[in-house]
């Protein structure tokens, strides 16, 4: 039987361990059109969850923020939120941000899509200086090297928070290629089926000129970042995140 002190001891841990406690929230910044990863309907999507998977089993609650792609940096550089998502080495050391890293968590692949019709014969990334060329925003930062070299030196380079109209553009003829994750490409694609107006099953060429682009979570507070990192194992159980995990892809 345990004793009167031996049992003290016990609910003075129990009111210190999170698990235990009141949830604390922890306010998260998401870029706002990302789907399925990011969806404002909830808001939900599987980057949400995978969060939340990492940090509701230590007692944490996440609260999403919603925000423009390259404005998610600028709630997290002016203390507005508790983590940022969408963050790798490059980003960190551009932007200076300062705080807690759980390294590589997940990661999307960045395709090159065109109209077939237009028959046109890119094979390396310098190529696509000669094109005119529809990003998400942010992409020049983020992916760095001779992406950044190349969109420097193409006056018809441009990118847009809205990947949607990514797919408008394409379709529409007025842009050579654009460049995004496979996975927002064909949610979107899907969604414009339904809608009156551009034929988008006209075919495509895609391109994986890009490979994988891994990221991961940046806290504030290096207890938060521990505990995110902590429940890694159990996440890669979960069938869930098979093809988001970066880990999967080692």
């Amino acid at each position: 039987m345990m004793s009167k002190s031996a049992l003290l001891v016990a609910i003075s841990l129990m009111a210190f361990n999170p698990a235990f406690s009141q949830s604390k929230e922890i306010v998260a910044s998401f870029g706002s059109t990302l789907p399925p990863y990011v969806m404002e309907d909830g808001p939900s999507g599987i980057l949400i969850d995978l969060l939340k998977d990492c940090l509701e089993p230590s007692g944490y609650k996440v609260k999403p923020k919603l925000h423009p792609y390259a404005r998610r940096l600028v709630e997290f550089e002016t203390d507005s939120v508790d983590v940022v998502t969408d963050v790798n080495e490059k980003v960190i050391n551009d932007k200076k941000l300062e705080g807690y890293y759980t390294g590589y968590v997940y990661a999307y692949e960045n395709f090159l899509f065109s109209l077939a019709d237009r028959k046109f014969e890119v094979k390396t990334i310098e190529e696509l200086s000669e094109y005119s060329l529809l990003s998400w925003q942010g992409a020049i930062a983020h992916i760095g090297g001779e992406y950044a070299d190349m969109a420097k030196q193409n006056k018809n380079y441009s990118e847009t928070y809205n990947q949607k109209n990514q797919l408008r553009m394409l379709f529409s003829r007025r842009v050579d290629f654009v460049q995004m994750d496979g996975n927002i490409y064909e949610y979107y694609r899907q969604q414009m089926l339904k809608e009156s107006g551009l034929d988008v099953t006209v075919p495509v060429n895609i391109l994986p000129l890009f490979g994988k682009s891994p990221n991961g979570f940046m806290f504030k507070t290096e207890a938060v970042r521990d505990a995110c990192v902590a429940n890694l194992e159990s996440v890669k159980k979960n069938k869930k995140y098979k093809n988001v995990l970066y880990f999967d892809a080692e």
